[in-house]
Order: structure tokens, then sequence, then C-alpha cells
């Protein structure tokens, strides 16, 4: 881990890539809604210089990337969580129903 570490903070452009990627999905899971191609392609544009800020965080040693990794691990539980629960609903309704 300490060798991934030490990478990241000498990669400028690796940093970026990832913290770009992580922030991506966590936009596109958590906060996207169906938009017209044009509006997708701006807020697209502002995550992408967003992530700049991000990064200049990351390189002063805030945890960013850890931070972001974490959140989409929480985001991956809540969405096994909520297929189980939905799956438990479903089954229940198909037992109560003759």
């Amino acid at each position: 881990m300490a060798a991934i570490n030490a990478w990241l903070h000498q990669s400028f452009w690796g940093a970026y890539g990832v913290i770009l990627v992580l922030t991506a999905i966590v936009y596109k899971v958590v906060f996207a809604r169906p938009l017209p191609l044009l509006k997708q392609l701006i807020v697209y544009l502002a995550l992408v210089a967003g992530c700049f800020l991000l990064l200049v965080f990351h390189l002063l040693g805030f945890p960013i990337i850890p931070i972001l990794i974490g959140t989409v691990i929480l985001m991956i539980v809540a969405r096994i969580r909520m297929a189980m629960t939905v799956k438990q609903n479903a089954e229940r309704h198909n037992q109560e129903s003759p």
C-alpha cells in the first residue's frame, strides 16, 4: 500500500486519473439524472475541472483518494443491501398472494 501511495504522490497525472475515475463513478451512480447530451457534456467538463481542486488537496496531504475509495465501497454495499431487500420483499409478496 505504501508503494501505491508513493506512486500517487509522485505521479501528477496518475493521481488525477484515479481521482477523476472515482469521482465520475460516484457522480454517475449517486447523482446523475438523464440529461440531454450537451448538458451532460457540460456536467462532465465541470467534473474534470473540479477534480483539479481535489488533486491539489491530495497533493497537500488530504486523504482524497482513500475517501473516494471508501465512498465507492459504501455505494456497492448499499446497492447490494437494496437488491437483497427488494428480493426479500418480492419473495414475501409472492408467498402472501395465492
